[in-house]
């Protein structure tokens, strides 16, 4: 397996850009509202991260940051239902997909947290105990998953695993988008695997001092557009050949990827 230092420090550059000083993470995450989760992801897809960041941002301004499914629900009603919520309080009124007369996504949000109120979800430790420990395909099809995904618009499922990660599911979906943003650091050698993904993650949180969560967080993020880079062309490390200078850590250069038992696919 292709594990090199050059890739490992094209991924660090890139991760490391959305941490903060001691390690923590500057993307999307909500572990006290469910409200939010759902929010961010129904809204994330297809939209610019400003857009859901607004969204976001106007819920809190009215409700704070610790509602759960049904206070969202409740809102939505005061408001006289998802389409005026959606023109006065989120401000948006996008639809959940291009094909005429689709829904709009507060609809969509709506409905999401319904499918909550079934399941006897309100908080994001009730979603996190009703998915288990998020492993392989458990998390994904799972009850409330198939529920989730039968809503409009939803059936790919990229929705639901938004929700997981900004939830703090520790499942890590390896899609095609994910391979993309690994192959844009990988050497040319590199075969670009579900192992060989999760390799790097790893190595890129040793490196950074950081959970390997974090790092998934991000690169989950960043390869499905929540989250968007400012680094400049000229101040990415080299796509192929040595890389050298200061800005390589020792750590880099003397990382040796050890197995790691029990990961999740």
């Amino acid at each position: 397996m292709m594990i090199t230092t050059n890739s490992v420090a094209r991924l660090a550059q890139r991760c490391g850009e959305f941490l903060g000083d001691f390690g923590q993470t500057m993307t999307p995450s909500y572990p006290a509202s469910l409200a939010l989760c759902i929010l961010d992801a129904i809204y994330s897809t297809g939209s610019h991260p400003t857009a859901v960041d607004k969204v976001v941002a106007r819920y809190i301004a009215q409700h704070g940051e610790a509602h759960g499914a049904k206070s969202l629900r409740y809102s939505i009603a005061a408001a006289g239902g998802a389409r005026p919520w959606a023109e006065f309080e989120a401000c948006n009124l996008k639809p959940a997909s291009t094909r005429p007369g689709a829904v709009l996504k507060a609809e969509v949000v709506d409905d999401a947290t319904r499918v909550m109120a079934d399941y006897g979800i309100d908080d994001v430790g009730d979603l996190l105990e009703a998915v288990g420990e998020g492993v392989g395909n458990d998390a994904f099809y799972n009850d409330v998953s198939k529920a989730w995904r039968a809503l409009p618009s939803q059936s790919s499922g990229i929705t639901w695993l938004h929700l997981l990660m900004l939830a703090g599911c520790p499942q890590f979906e390896v899609d095609d988008k994910v391979v993309g943003y690994l192959a844009a650091v990988a050497d040319s050698e590199a075969d670009l695997t579900v192992d060989y993904v999760h390799d790097e993650i790893h190595a890129v949180a040793r490196v950074l001092d950081t959970e390997v969560s974090a790092v998934r967080r991000i690169v989950w993020q960043a390869s499905h557009g929540r989250i968007l880079s400012l680094l400049k062309d000229e101040d990415l490390l080299p796509a192929d050949g040595p890389i050298e200078g200061p800005e390589t850590s020792s750590s880099v250069w003397e990382f040796s990827p050890e197995p790691v038992a029990g990961r999740p696919f």
